[in-house]
């Protein structure tokens, strides 16, 4: 299976790939368990707890003690009690046994990363929790698991609609910290090929 979506949105985030590469780690320990035997790489992106859950990454090293653990020198102060971690610069490759990781710096309220996955022939670009992905080319790759938060439309006509009644529009922070379906879709036009598979990523319940 080339990616299986335990979990995505606000309430936790866990997609693995390729059956042994995990990111994010925002679920109870029993989302994954059925999982941890085939796990190898477990890659972390930002701190918000719908992303990362210590507990069951304690869990999982002790279950699965070769997993290793990747992520950027701002989740190491989170991880720095597990074992087997690794930090990466952003830009750079990594290689586990063929498998190619490159984290990509995204913009979120928090430092945050996507990533470049590399499986043989098979590339895969991974990016949530990202107001924009200006500067950012990922062409020709062959599944874009991207955000795709809100319909900007639709999200502007929610946040009038509870201004006139008074109410608080959390949506206005959806707007300054995570990715439009509008802005979704016009990356995947400028970077995918004919065949390239869409995972839309982190939608939010109502504003899509």
């Amino acid at each position: 299976m080339r990616y299986n979506v335990l979990k995505t949105g606000s309430k936790g985030n866990c997609v693995i790939y390729h059956n042994y590469i995990a990111v994010d780690m925002g679920v109870p320990y029993k989302t994954i368990e059925p999982y941890v035997k085939d796990l190898k790489i477990i890659l972390l992106t930002h701190s918000h707890k719908d992303h990362i859950n210590i507990s069951t990454l304690r869990r999982i090293q002790l279950e699965n003690p070769r997993v290793r653990i990747g992520c950027c020198n701002w989740m190491f102060s989170y991880v720095i009690e597990l074992k087997n971690v690794d930090v990466y610069e952003t830009n750079i490759e990594y290689e586990y046994n063929g498998v190619v990781i490159c984290a990509v710096k995204l913009y979120h309220d928090v430092p945050n990363c996507g990533y470049r996955i590399k499986v043989k022939d098979y590339s895969i670009f991974h990016a949530t929790d990202t107001v924009h992905l200006e500067g950012i080319k990922a062409k020709g790759y062959d599944l874009y698991a991207i955000e795709h938060n809100f319909d900007e439309d639709k999200i502007v006509k929610t946040i009038n609609q509870k201004r006139d009644i008074g109410e608080y529009a959390y949506e206005i922070d959806s707007i300054k910290t995570h990715l439009s379906l509008q802005k979704a879709q016009q990356f995947i036009i400028e970077n995918c090929k004919e065949d390239s598979e869409i995972l839309m990523l982190h939608q939010s319940e109502n504003n899509i």
